[in-house]
């Protein structure tokens, strides 16, 4: 389990902290990423002597900004400072290209939101040659179970800690999270006590609901002084939960809302940055593996072979030989065979095994056992 350090403690009124009634609405679109190598919404804000001059190193902050934002990414905090200092030149040179967006100006002063589109090539080998490890496995989305523990008793849905969730506007990263509202069926399908209990097939029954693809049950205790302790639990179907804990607490005189606030996002980043160490990747080192795939027909095959080209970790699939109800490929990719395990699941592929060799197939699918060759698959019409 992860342990981040605590700041000082700071008073909270409980009477802040009791739960409320609040409006339902359907829950946002996943908070996070879906181009790994693109900064979107960067904000510059430059004064300088000019206008023009103000612009100029706006722009040039802009994509100072986004390229340290890609790092943080995409590599584990106790990785970065390993990652070699860039010169604003260097960096510029690693943009493929910048969009502006919500630009003001004044006469000494320049504003803008910058959306900038990096060249993976250039940083994957930035950091392949300073030996960087970084990951680019975007999880698929979590739904967030937020649990306030406040006087020994646990609350759900409609708390505090559950609001200000749902105000945050705090992305996941490659961890991207769906808070839900806690309606009438978010509140049957999980109580307090389940998600205290981390009791997996509810939670996970609820990440069904929001086409998600597991759980994170966020348990913070809000008492009346200190800082507020979170423990953290990573649940999915195919793998054994994943626990880290941290506390935040807010600068002296903060108040109550702003403190559980800013919990919200320490709690964000100490769970993207569970995903980036356990996913990070010497990406220089390269590993191979066969498989069969189980594919009745061309589409079935094409759907599959799709999906792998999208997996980060996968730098190419070889095709061996194909029958009838079979293809045997060459997966040759970088990290571990658990990594990439995982990050084929983030695509809705599941590795099997049967005597002794992987079986690739849909995630999800009724498992086929394959005959042997050229005979038809068990399930599968002659």
């Amino acid at each position: 389990m992860a342990v981040a350090g605590a700041a000082s403690a700071l008073p909270i009124s409980v009477s802040l902290l009791s739960g409320r009634a609040f409006a339902q609405a359907a829950p946002a679109p996943p908070r996070g990423v879906t181009d790994v190598f693109v900064a979107e919404s960067v904000p510059v804000d430059v004064t300088a002597g000019s206008v023009g001059e103000a612009r100029d190193r706006g722009l040039t902050q802009g994509r100072v900004l986004g390229f340290r934002r890609i790092l943080e990414r995409i590599v584990a905090r106790d990785d970065l400072p390993r990652v070699p200092q860039q010169s604003a030149e260097q960096i510029i040179e690693m943009v493929r290209e910048f969009s502006i967006a919500n630009e003001r100006s004044s006469a000494v002063r320049y504003l803008a939101d910058l959306t900038v589109r990096f060249n993976p090539n250039a940083i994957r080998q930035l950091l392949r040659n300073a030996g960087v490890p970084f990951t680019e496995t975007l999880s698929r989305p979590l739904v967030v179970v937020p649990v306030m523990v406040s006087g020994g008793n646990a609350s759900l849905w409609g708390s505090v800690w559950h609001d200000a969730w749902l105000r945050s506007e705090t992305d996941g990263g490659l961890l991207p999270l769906i808070v839900p509202t806690g309606d009438a069926q978010d509140n049957g399908q999980v109580t307090a006590a389940v998600a205290t209990a981390k009791t997996a097939g509810p939670l996970l029954q609820l990440a069904e609901r929001y086409q998600a693809g597991g759980a994170l049950v966020v348990v913070a205790t809000i008492d009346g002084n200190g800082p507020i302790g979170m423990e953290i639990t990573e649940i999915r179907a195919d793998m054994a939960p994943v626990e880290t804990a941290v506390t935040h607490a807010g600068a002296p005189g903060q108040a109550a809302p702003e403190v559980i606030a800013g919990a919200v996002t320490t709690a964000v980043g100490a769970a993207a940055d569970s995903w980036r160490r356990r996913n990070r990747v010497s990406f220089g080192t390269k590993s191979q593996m066969t498989a069969l795939v189980p594919a009745t027909d061309l589409k079935e095959w094409l759907s599959i072979r799709n999906r792998l080209g999208n997996v980060a970790l996968v730098d190419r699939v070889d095709i061996q030989a194909m029958t009838r109800d079979r293809v045997q490929i060459t997966i040759h990719y970088a990290g571990a065979e658990d990594q990439l395990r995982l990050a084929m699941g983030q695509h809705n592929l599941a590795f099997t095994q049967q005597n002794g060799v992987w079986v690739l197939e849909n995630a999800g699918a009724a498992r086929r056992t394959l005959a042997q060759p050229g005979a038809a698959a068990e399930g599968t019409p002659p």
